[in-house]
């Protein structure tokens, strides 16, 4: 969580800061800019080049909960998906990160699973063969 000055004339440079601050930190997997609505005015800090040059920049998703629907924000147009309010921005972080774990983490993990099942039978049948082996040039010792 970065705080921000969200309107007012040092606005832009507070959101432009929080994001690009968010952005390095590697415990961060999506950033929500949000902010309750407003007036046209209360929401400009939105619509400058800083915001925008710092949400399209960004390599962490960026999903911005400004205002309402009536509102049109440059940051909504840039930002990876807009929302209406912070909450519907983390219930769509959270449902596509479950839907990421499972259209793209349990496929991996039964690849992984049926390569090292593959591996093993591979690995059991090589040292019967070495026993074998071991049996025809040593009959009399025990394994």
């Amino acid at each position: 969580m970065k705080d921000a000055t969200v309107q007012e004339s040092e606005a832009p440079t507070s959101i432009a800061n929080g994001i690009h601050h968010l952005d390095r930190s590697e415990d961060v997997d999506a950033i929500i800019v949000g902010r309750g609505g407003g007036s046209d005015s209360n929401l400009q800090a939105f619509n400058t080049e800083r915001v925008a040059e710092a949400i399209f920049t960004a390599n962490t998703p960026v999903v911005p909960a400004i205002g309402h629907t009536d509102d049109r924000l440059i940051a909504d147009q840039l930002a990876d998906v807009a929302t209406i309010t912070p909450t519907t921005a983390g219930e769509y972080i959270v449902n596509s990160r479950q839907e990421f774990l499972a259209s793209a983490i349990e496929p991996l993990e039964q690849q992984l699973n049926a390569a090292y099942e593959t591996f093993q039978q591979e690995h059991e049948h090589e040292q019967e063969l070495v026993e074998a082996v071991m049996k025809r040039l040593y009959p009399r010792a025990s394994h």
